[in-house]
């Protein structure tokens, strides 16, 4: 994913979709760091650096006053993780289950119907 711009969710998760991304060396960052919605825009940027347990941001997402959302590894692990279960998986299903498992640190199950 190119770094350094600003895409909303649906942007970001139709791209992860659609390019089927192998390189997950990029950070979301954004005003808030509560649950993600779709029309929201984020920022792409680089990972943070960690200097003595501390992580600085990259000057992109400092310079706006943004905090770090979702890490991209973990951004495409439970995007590949949700359309492997669901491949037919909508957006709202998607973000949910990037809401999910930020707030429960694992991945959400979609219930065969």
């Amino acid at each position: 994913m190119r770094k350094h711009q600003e895409l909303s969710l649906d942007q970001i998760i139709e791209q992860v979709r659609v390019d089927k991304l192998a390189s997950d060396d990029f950070c979301l960052y954004g005003k808030e760091d509560g649950e993600l919605a779709l029309a929201r825009l984020y920022r792409v940027s680089d990972y943070p650096d960690v200097v003595e347990d501390r992580d600085f941001y990259p000057a992109d997402a400092t310079d706006q006053d943004l905090q770090l959302v979702y890490y991209g590894e973990q951004l495409i692990d439970v995007l590949a993780v949700a359309l492997e279960e669901k491949p037919d998986a909508s957006l709202q299903d998607l973000v949910g289950a990037l809401n999910y498992y930020q707030q429960h640190d694992s991945f959400m199950s979609f219930d065969s119907d």
